[in-house]
C-alpha cells in the first residue's frame, strides 16, 4: 500500500487511492488473487469518498468510487445489463447495522441470507427460455460465459410460464468437492472461490462440465409486469417453483430482530460445507426498495455484513518450497508459531511468486496468517515489511534444472521428470493410504530409504526385502515395524488397475478418470495400449461422459511415453495387476437392473468403495456420475453435488442407516 501523502496535499492523496483501489478491483475481479482484506478494501475506499466529498473539484466520472469493480476478459463476447448490477455495501458491526436499519424502518421486514463467497452471474430469460449467462463484468457491461455456465446442470433452461427476467446467483464450489477435485488435480488449486470464479472463464466448455459448480440464486429483475410479485419473499417463492436452486437458512424478520437473529448465522458459519464470508440483509418490500433508491455503486435497500476472517500476526522466520510431484513449486512460509481456529499453526503458504511480489513478503516480515476454510492457513498481509521481498531460485534446488512456467499457470514448475523431490513425492503419493495404501511406509520412513539410496523409484518398493537386515539395524525400526511394512507391500499386488494406475501419478489420470475408463470397458492397461494405436483412439475416448479434451490428450501421451510404458511393464513383471478384478458374484442379487453412486462419508464403509463392492458382488452396478440412468444414490455426511443432482433427476436417495437396514433385510454381511 503506498505511503500516504500529507494532509494538506489531497489532490496527490486522491490519486494514490484511486491507483491503489483500482489495483485491488484489478486483483480481485479479474486475477482472483486479492492480497487485502475486504474490510481493508473498504476502508481506503471510504477514505477516498470522504476526500471527494471535501474536495468535489477533484471530482472524477472515472473514480472507483462511481464504478463496481470489473472482471472483464478479452476472449468474451459482451452484454450489456438491462439492469446495473451493482456492489453491496459493507459494514462490518452490529452498531453500524443498527444505525443502517434505523435511517431504512425497524419495523420493516427484513430478509437475512448467508453471502456465498463465489462468482457472481446474471441468467438472462426471454419469453421463459434462457438466453444468456452473463458476469457482472463492470456492472454496465458483462462477459458471455453462456455454455460454460449451463454445465450447472441444477440451472433451469426454461421456466413454467413465459417470462422476461433476469436471476442473479452466486457460482461456487462446497470445500468437499473442492478438496476431492483439488486432489485430482495435483494441488494446483488455492481454494474454492477463486477455482469457481476461474472456472466461468474457461476456454472449453467441456472442461468446464468436469468442475464440481454449483449455484444459489438470490434476486430477480424483471423486464415486463412483477405479476403480482411485491416482496422478497415472494420472489424467492417464484425461485423456488422453478426449482431454482436457494441457499439454506434465508429467513424474513422484522428490522429490530436482525441483530440478534445474526448471532445464530455467526454461530453457524464455520460449519457451512461451502465458503461464506458474511450476510446480506434486504428490505422485503419491493415498493420500499424502489422508493430508496440506489446510488451509482450500491443499493440503499440493502447491506452486506462482512465475517472478518480470523487473522493472527505472526513473523516469516524462514521461507522454503515444496516439489510436488507434478513438479509445481509451492514456496511456503515458516512463522513463529500461532494458534488459530483451535490449531498451531506453523507453516502457512505463499501460493507463488506473483503473490509473494504482491504481498511484498520475505523472511523477517510481520504478517497476518488466516484460516478461511482452506486446506491449509494462508499469508494474508505483510503489516511489516521484510529487508527483501522473497524471490524463488531460477533453477530447482533439487536437479538445478531451469523452472518454468508451462499452460499459462501462475505456478513454476521444475520439468525434470528424474528430479530427485518430484521422485521422492511420486513415492509418497504412491503409499499413500488413498492410493496403495502401504501401511507403515509414511513420509518419514519413505524420506529416509530414498536417502539410502534403497528406494529411488516407485519399483524398488517391490525390491526392499533385500535391505531388510540394513533397516532392521536403523533406529525406530523394530521387527514388528518392518513386518508391517513388508507385509503391507505385499498385499498391496492384490490391489488392482483401480488403485495401481491413478497412484503411478500419470497427469490428469485420477481415480474418477480410472474408474470412467473401467465403466465404459477400459479395464486394463493392455486395452488401453491397443486403444493408444488406433486411428480413431482421440475420437472415442472423448465421447465418453466425463472425459475432458485435456484428459484425452494427456492419457494419449502417457500411453505412447517410454518412461511411463517401461514403468507399467516393471510394475505388472514384479506381481502388480494393470488389470481390473471381476467382481466376485454372490447367489443373493438384490441389486440386479441398478445403477449405485456414493458421495459423502460413512461410518461403516471406509473406504467408502467397500459399500459400492458389496452392490456389484450382489448384481448392481457402480457409476462414478450421477446421470438419468443412475438408480440409487447411496449418501453420507459431507456429500458433494452428486447429492443436489439426484434431487433434481429423482434418484433414490439412499443414507447410510437405511443401506445397513436393506443389507440386514436381504440378508447380506458386511465384511
Amino acid at each position: 500500500m503506498p505511503k500516504k501523502s500529507k494532509p494538506e496535499d489531497p489532490k496527490n492523496r486522491i490519486i494514490e487511492l484511486r491507483k491503489e483501489i483500482n489495483r485491488h478491483n484489478d486483483l480481485y475481479y479479474k486475477d482472483n488473487a486479492p492480497v487485502i482484506s475486504d474490510k481493508e478494501f473498504d476502508l481506503l475506499v471510504k477514505e477516498l469518498q470522504k476526500l471527494e466529498k471535501e474536495f468535489p473539484e477533484f471530482s472524477d466520472v472515472s473514480s472507483p468510487t462511481a464504478q463496481v469493480g470489473s472482471d472483464l476478459s478479452p476472449q468474451f463476447s459482451k452484454f450489456k445489463h438491462k439492469v446495473p448490477v451493482l456492489s453491496l455495501e459493507n459494514t462490518y458491526n452490529e452498531v453500524e447495522l443498527s444505525e443502517w436499519i434505523e435511517k431504512t424502518g425497524s419495523e420493516e421486514e427484513y430478509s437475512l441470507e448467508w453471502k456465498i463467497d463465489g462468482a457472481s452471474i446474471l441468467l438472462y430469460y426471454e419469453n421463459g427460455t434462457l438466453v444468456n449467462c452473463v458476469t457482472r463484468g463492470t456492472g454496465g457491461i458483462g462477459d458471455i460465459v453462456t455454455e460454460n455456465v449451463k454445465t450447472i446442470s441444477t440451472i433451469p433452461k426454461t421456466l413454467s410460464e413465459p417470462l422476461n427476467l433476469s436471476v442473479r446467483g452466486e457460482i461456487f464450489m462446497t470445500f468437499s468437492d473442492f478438496e476431492e477435485f483439488n486432489e485430482e488435480y495435483g494441488g494446483k488449486f488455492a481454494n474454492p472461490r477463486n477455482l469457481a470464479a476461474g472456472s466461468i472463464k474457461q476456454k472449453d466448455p467441456l472442461e468446464v462440465a468436469k468442475r464440481p459448480l454449483r449455484i444459489f440464486v438470490y434476486d430477480v429483475y424483471f423486464f415486463s409486469s412483477r405479476k403480482g410479485i411485491n416482496s422478497h419473499k415472494d420472489i424467492l417463492s417464484l425461485l423456488k417453483k422453478e426449482k431454482f436452486p436457494l441457499a439454506p437458512d434465508t429467513t424474513i424478520l422484522v428490522g429490530n430482530k436482525l441483530v440478534k437473529e445474526i448471532e445464530s448465522f455467526r454461530k453457524k458459519k464455520d460449519k457451512m460445507p461451502f465458503p461464506v464470508d458474511g450476510l446480506v440483509i434486504k428490505l422485503n418490500s419491493l415498493n420500499l426498495r424502489e422508493n430508496l433508491g440506489e446510488t451509482s455503486h450500491s443499493p440503499r435497500w440493502a447491506r452486506a455484513f462482512k465475517f472478518d476472517a480470523l487473522l493472527k500476526e505472526t513473523t516469516i522466520e524462514e521461507i522454503d518450497f515444496a516439489i510436488g510431484r507434478t513438479g509445481k513449486v509451492t514456496p511456503r512460509a515458516k512463522v513463529t508459531p500461532i494458534s488459530l481456529a483451535g490449531t498451531t499453526v506453523t507453516y502457512a503458504t505463499l501460493h507463488n511468486q506473483d503473490y509473494i511480489n504482491q504481498l511484498g513478503a520475505g523472511i523477517g516480515a510481520k504478517v497476518l496468517i488466516s484460516k478461511r476454510g482452506e486446506i491449509i492457513p494462508a499469508v494474508e498481509k505483510v503489516t511489516f515489511p521484510p529487508k527483501t521481498v522473497f524471490v524463488l531460485p531460477k533453477e530447482c534446488p533439487s536437479c538445478n534444472t531451469k523452472l518454468a512456467k508451462v499452460d499459462d499457470s501462475v505456478d513454476f514448475f521444475c520439468t525434470n521428470r528424474h528430479c530427485p523431490e518430484r521422485k521422492l513425492n511420486q513415492l509418497i503419493f504412491f503409499c499413500s493410504k488413498k492410493q496403495m495404501n502401504i501401511e507403515g511406509l509414511g513420509e518419514r520412513q519413505i524420506q529416509i530409504f530414498f536417502e539410502k539410496g534403497w528406494v529411488k523409484d516407485i519399483p524398488d518398493l517391490y525390491t526392499l526385502e533385500k535391505y531388510r537386515s540394513d533397516i532392521l539395524a536403523l533406529d525406530g525400526f523394530g521387527e514388528k515395524s518392518v513386518k508391517i511394512i513388508f507385509d503391507a507391500i505385499q498385499k498391496s499386488k492384490e490391489k488392482d488397475f483401480r488403485f495401481t494406475l491413478p497412484s503411478i501419478g500419470l497427469n490428469e489420470v485420477g481415480p474418477k478418470v480410472t474408474e470412467i475408463l473401467i465403466e465404459n470397458g477400459y479395464d486394463s492397461w493392455d486395452k488401453l495400449l491397443t486403444l493408444s494405436k488406433s486411428k480413431t483412439a482421440s475420437e472415442d475416448l472423448s465421447a465418453i461422459h466425463g472425459i475432458g479434451p485435456r484428459t484425452v490428450d494427456a492419457l494419449l501421451g502417457h500411453l505412447k511415453d517410454k518412461e511411463t510404458l517401461k514403468l507399467v511393464s516393471t510394475l505388472v513383471k514384479l506381481g502388480l495387476k494393470f488389470q481390473a478384478d471381476e467382481t466376485e458374484k454372490s447367489d443373493i442379487q438384490p441389486f440386479v437392473g441398478q445403477s449405485w453412486c456414493v458421495t459423502g462419508s460413512f461410518e461403516n464403509f471406509q473406504p467408502r468403495d467397500l459399500a459400492m463392492d458389496l452392490i456389484t458382488k450382489h448384481g448392481g452396478k457402480k457409476v462414478t456420475g450421477v446421470s438419468s440412468k443412475t438408480t440409487h444414490l447411496l449418501y453420507g455426511p459431507g456429500a458433494g453435488s452428486k447429492l443436489e443432482k439426484a434431487k433434481e433427476l429423482g434418484v433414490t436417495l439412499v443414507s447410510e442407516s437405511e443401506f445397513l437396514d436393506l443389507l440386514q433385510k436381504e440378508g447380506i454381511r458386511i465384511g
